[in-house]
């Protein structure tokens, strides 16, 4: 595993980690994957980038799965910093029908992104997950919704005051493997306030791994996030395109 070189070539650098939806008893015990890179450019352009993802989880084959998942990028051009986030994510889901199509889930988040000037931004929650779509031929689809607790300290609070939060937390996702080795996902993210649903976060990323070799995989990613009300001078909408290596155990 040290002797693995990992390289992420991407017009928006971050580290990368599957989003496909995890079902109970899938790949029973622990499993995970991991990716990141290192580039540096000198000369007419001074670059530097980091980035390090890694996903864990445990299925207990039976009735649950709990998973972990932790993000963090940097990158400084010309000597000035221009990218400093950290995102980690931990969440339980247990059966609730013999057939799984429905479990329950708890999560807890928290995640830094110096450049939203955001200093903590911490989540915990809970839902239902409901899968209505279960088809070798069309994939697998999934319908969650939930609530959520969301706490945000802002590094100048003066300019973006603290806030608290209550807030739906809703998610459409779907996934299909194709010659049982390469996989398309989605998932889409709809997290309106409960008391002004005009403020909302959404975030929706597309997905498509390819396996090169034994467990080495190609991953291409696009993402869209929006904030309807985020912080002074932040703009609202944010986009990536990202091609990485990814190792899977």
């Amino acid at each position: 595993m040290r002797s693995l070189l990992f390289l992420l070539i991407s017009t928006s650098l971050f580290a990368l980690v599957t989003i496909a939806p995890v079902d109970i008893g899938s790949k029973p015990g622990l499993s995970g994957n991991v990716s990141g890179s290192l580039s540096s450019k000198s000369g007419n352009t001074e670059k530097d980038d980091y980035s390090l993802g890694l996903q864990v989880q445990y299925d207990q084959g039976i009735d649950y799965v709990t998973w972990g998942t932790f993000t963090y990028d940097y990158a400084k051009s010309n000597g000035t910093k221009n990218e400093d986030k950290i995102y980690a994510h931990l969440r339980y889901i247990h059966a609730i029908d013999e057939g799984k199509e429905w479990i329950g889930e708890l999560f807890l988040q928290s995640e830094q992104d110096k450049f939203k000037d955001i200093n903590e931004r911490s989540l915990i929650g809970a839902g239902a997950r409901w899968r209505f779509l279960n088809s070798d031929e069309w994939g697998k689809g999934y319908a969650g919704a939930g609530a959520m607790a969301e706490k945000i300290d802002y590094t100048h609070p003066q300019i973006n005051p603290n806030e608290n939060n209550n807030r739906l937390n809703s998610y459409l996702a779907w996934t299909q493997t194709f010659t049982n080795t390469t996989k398309l996902s989605f998932v889409g993210y709809f997290q309106p306030k409960f008391d002004d649903t005009s403020d909302y976060v959404s975030l929706q990323t597309l997905e498509l791994i390819v396996p090169i070799y034994g467990k080495l995989n190609l991953s291409l990613t696009a993402k869209y996030g929006y904030d309807s009300a985020p912080p002074v001078d932040i703009k609202k909408s944010d986009s990536s395109y990202v091609t990485s290596l990814l190792w899977t155990f």
